[in-house]
């Protein structure tokens, strides 16, 4: 195993996510980098999550700095102390299939592996609305775990 991507919004499940990919990491002496997104068209909803939650101080007003400062919290807070290296990536995308960006990262950071939530939609919402985990799993070349909330 070269590196790990995990994939990480401000939810409970996500920093469960990460703590499991943290432990992968640290069994087998890997860095971890931690993505966090924000898709344009819910980048108000997102951020103001972002800057509630628990612990996270944020003054700023760019939006790619907040999340990037959040991948990092959630890096510090969960990974630190597993002793994991990680890298953080906050990032805006001007799509709300951000599948082709979370494969991207992965590529250009050399990652083997990456873990991604499912948030649960039903099969009229995958057809509609496409599912990120799933078009992870079909398009990137290497393993992908997948956490449903």
């Amino acid at each position: 195993m070269n590196r790990i991507l995990a994939v990480v919004k401000p939810t409970e499940t996500d920093l469960e996510l990460l703590e499991e990919a943290g432990v992968v990491a640290a069994a087998t002496g890997v860095e971890v980098v931690v993505l966090a997104l924000v898709s344009e068209g819910s980048e108000d909803v997102s951020v103001d999550a972002i800057r509630q939650w628990d612990g996270f101080d944020d003054n700023t007003d760019e939006t790619a700095e907040t999340v990037h400062r959040f991948a990092e919290h959630l890096g510090n807070q969960i990974l630190d102390p597993l002793g994991v290296e990680y890298l953080p990536i906050g990032e805006r995308i001007e799509t709300t299939r951000p599948s082709s960006k979370i494969i991207d990262v992965a590529e250009n950071h050399d990652c083997d592996h990456v873990y991604v939530t499912n948030r649960g939609r039903s099969p009229t919402g995958k057809a509609l609305f496409g599912d990120t985990a799933q078009s992870v799993i079909l398009n990137f070349d290497g393993f992908v775990t997948v956490r449903t909330v």
